[in-house]
Formats: structure tokens, C-alpha cells, sequence
């Protein structure tokens, strides 16, 4: 596709105020960002939205990109020509008609495409996709509405996250893989440095099929243990751009955590983003004060949070750092045995227990809870992502806790 969208580190980030979910305002700020950005028209095009739908929450959740600025990039996409729009997610877990449907349903998106006439994704169907230039991965399996699309769209939600310390544009592509085969990667790529690798790989693999452009939800983001189960924090801001390295860098700035993202830092080192915020090609839209984005005491996961042994991941093979990684424990109190977390299992770690058998769990109403084996798990946190209650928390090793 011929178009004016140049995905190069110097590519514009576009940072618009927005500071609640009306839909006027959103359009507004989107639709003065694509006259910045000349963006040519979309008639005829298959354009594809990627929202970020990680799992079945409410419109309101922090957890999911807000279907009023869904509806908003569908307005938007609607005044440049485009006909042909296809919202398409594959959040965690199985990756099946029944799980989307309630994913659609409860986030809101079944009434988002009443009002638009958008098409929702149903289409199960994957392919197996070569990326021969990858450094780490060169052999993706993607759904056909991302591989079949002109334009992709990628509507994520600014977070925290567990696993990646943040997930925005780049993260948010995580979900092109379909259902399953995501905790398969979790398991080939247990080191952080190398899923996150991975995730740059991707990235990198679909923003060079077609013409892209990423709209970074950061009207309310996420802090603390996200990506499900933290808290709302207001931001106030609509990031914009054709590169979503790029526009990542400029996230983990407003979020506090610059130079602290493994998958950040590696779309650096290969030259794909500027190094730093001041390096980026940062464009205000309206009044936005660019020296004032960064947010004070935006808390960061447990996982990651003071962590001042990090360095020990590099000595003596990291077998020292296992003993300090920190580890998801679950509530039973409050577990109610639905059995997510040990579906979600990439290791296949965590079996579904009699609670009579297991120590404390005689708090929870379950006959049975999960028990996860702590000498087979990766801590690639899918347990906690997908927990529908949000009782699985990350606990670290008391002396880490001490030295915090």
C-alpha cells in the first residue's frame, strides 16, 4: 500500500490531551493527528483494528483499551474512506467462538459495531508466517484478519506489566498470535531479555507487511501488577504514531521507567527508536506541555519494583538469581477453583489440587485450588494475566523485600 506512513526511528509521535472517554474530543484530537499526519485515503483498503481486549473485562477496566476510543479510531478511519474494518483480538486463554463472543461482549464492542457497522472477528483460522530476518524468531503463527489486512491498527492500552515491566504498542501485537500457541512462545522464551526479543521480532515482522499506525489508549492507563490486575491511574493522554517503538519509548517515559524496558531497549539497540524521550520526534497536538509528560511515583509491578539484584541475573549462569526471582502466589481465600490459571499454564505447572490437601487453602469455598510447582515455573506471569478474579499476586524473596 502506497501511503505517507513512514515507520523510520525519526517517524513523528503524535501526543494529544485527552483527558476523558467522550468520543468528540477523541475524534477531535485523532482526526487533527492524521491531517499531521497525511494519511492518504483508506477506500477500498481492509483495515484492521488490534485492540487491546486481554481478557473479559468491562468498558470501564483499565485492563482493555476503552471502546469510546475504539469507537473513536473507528469514526476516524471511517472520515479518511475506509469502508472495510475488521476488529480482531485473540486475548489470552483458548482461542475459540465462545471466548470471544464474551470478550465482545463484556468490554462493550458488541454495541461499538452496532453503531458502526464494523465487522467483529470470528474467523478462528491461522497461519504460520517465515520472518527470515529475525534475531530471535524467525517462524510466527498469526491470525488471517492481521495477515489478510492493508492496514493494521493498533489500539493498545498503556500499562504496567508483570512479565515486560510495560505493555503499549509493541506488547499489544502479543495478541496477533492466536489463543494457545501464545503460552507455547511463553515456554520456548522463558528469559525476559529473550521473549522480549521475540516481541520485537513480531513487531518489526507486521509493521513491515503493510501500513500500520499505532493509537496508544493512555486516557486512564494501568500501574502497579498490571496487565489485569492493577489500578487505574489518570494520564490524560492520546499517543499517536507510525512507529510503535518509537511511540514506546515515549510511554515508558510518561510511565517512569525510560531505559527500563528489555523489549524497549532492544528495538533500540537495533536501531528501530530513538535511544531516549529526547531523542524522538515528539509532536504536541494542542496544548500538551512536552516537558511535563513524565507522571510522578507511577508504581511500578511487583516484579520488577526496586528490584537491586538484577545484576545477579548475569552470574554464574543466574542459577544465584533464581533464588531471588520473584514468584506468583495465590489467595485462596478468595480463589474460587475455576481452573484459569492452570489452563493458562505454559509448563503446565499448576494442577488443580483437593483443598484438604493443601496447606491453607481451607480458606477458599473450592473443593479444589490450584497448586503451582515453583521448581517448573518460568514467571512468565500468565496465571496472574488471566486470573478472572485477580488473586494471584507476585511475592519476591524476603531478603529482596529487605534490600527494597
Amino acid at each position: 500500500m502506497n501511503t505517507n506512513l513512514s515507520n523510520t526511528p525519526s517517524s513523528p509521535v503524535y501526543v494529544a490531551d485527552v483527558n476523558s472517554y467522550d468520543i468528540a474530543p477523541i475524534v477531535y484530537a485523532l482526526e487533527t493527528i492524521g491531517e499531521k499526519m497525511q494519511i492518504p485515503s483508506l477506500e477500498g483498503k481492509r483495515v484492521v483494528i488490534k485492540p487491546n481486549l486481554v481478557a473479559k473485562k468491562s468498558p470501564d477496566d483499565p485492563a482493555i483499551a476503552n471502546p469510546a476510543v475504539i469507537e473513536s479510531v473507528i469514526l476516524w478511519l471511517r472520515s479518511l474512506g475506509a469502508d472495510d474494518i475488521t476488529v480482531a483480538e485473540s486475548p489470552g486463554g483458548v482461542y475459540n467462538t465462545s471466548r470471544l463472543k464474551g470478550i465482545y461482549s463484556a468490554s462493550g464492542m458488541n454495541e461499538v459495531a452496532a453503531r458502526t457497522g464494523v465487522t467483529l472477528n470470528f474467523d478462528l483460522g491461522y497461519k504460520e508466517i517465515s520472518h527470515p530476518t529475525g534475531k530471535t524468531c524467525r517462524l510466527f503463527e498469526i491470525i488471517d484478519p492481521i495477515l489478510d489486512a492493508d492496514v493494521i491498527v493498533d489500539v493498545c492500552k498503556l500499562k504496567t506489566h508483570a512479565l515486560t515491566g510495560m505493555s503499549a504498542a509493541v506488547k499489544n501485537l502479543f495478541g496477533t498470535i492466536p489463543g494457545i500457541v501464545k503460552f507455547e512462545m511463553h515456554s520456548r522464551y522463558p528469559d525476559y531479555g529473550v521473549f522480549a526479543s521475540m516481541l520485537v521480532d513480531l513487531c518489526e515482522m507486521l509493521t513491515s507487511k503493510c501500513a500500520f499506525i499505532s493509537v496508544t489508549d493512555a486516557v486512564i492507563g494501568m500501574e502497579g501488577n498490571g496487565p489485569t490486575a492493577g489500578t487505574a491511574r489518570q494520564v490524560g493522554k492520546l499517543i499517536v504514531s507510525a512507529n510503535p517503538f518509537a511511540s514506546d519509548v515515549v510511554s515508558s517515559h510518561i510511565i517512569g521507567c525510560e531505559g527500563k524496558i528489555p523489549m524497549v531497549n532492544e528495538a533500540v539497540s537495533r536501531g528501530y527508536a530513538p535511544a531516549t524521550y529526547a531523542d524522538c520526534n515528539v509532536v504536541a497536538v494542542g496544548d500538551v506541555d512536552l516537558g511535563a509528560l513524565k507522571i510522578k511515583n507511577y508504581r511500578q509491578p511487583d516484579s520488577t519494583r526496586h528490584n537491586p539484584i538484577e545484576v545477579l541475573r548475569k552470574l554464574w549462569g543466574g542459577r544465584i538469581y533464581k533464588l531471588f526471582e520473584p514468584y506468583p502466589v495465590i489467595d485462596f481465600a478468595r480463589c474460587v477453583g475455576c481452573g484459569e490459571c492452570a489452563a493458562s499454564c505454559p509448563e503446565h505447572t499448576i494442577k488443580m489440587t483437593d483443598k484438604a490437601e493443601v496447606k491453607g487453602a481451607s480458606r477458599s469455598k473450592a473443593p479444589k485450588v490450584p497448586v503451582i510447582e515453583r521448581d517448573s515455573c518460568i514467571r512468565c506471569f500468565c496465571c496472574q494475566e488471566l486470573c478472572p478474579k485477580g488473586i494471584i499476586k507476585i511475592r519476591k524473596n524476603p531478603i529482596t523485600r529487605f534490600l527494597s
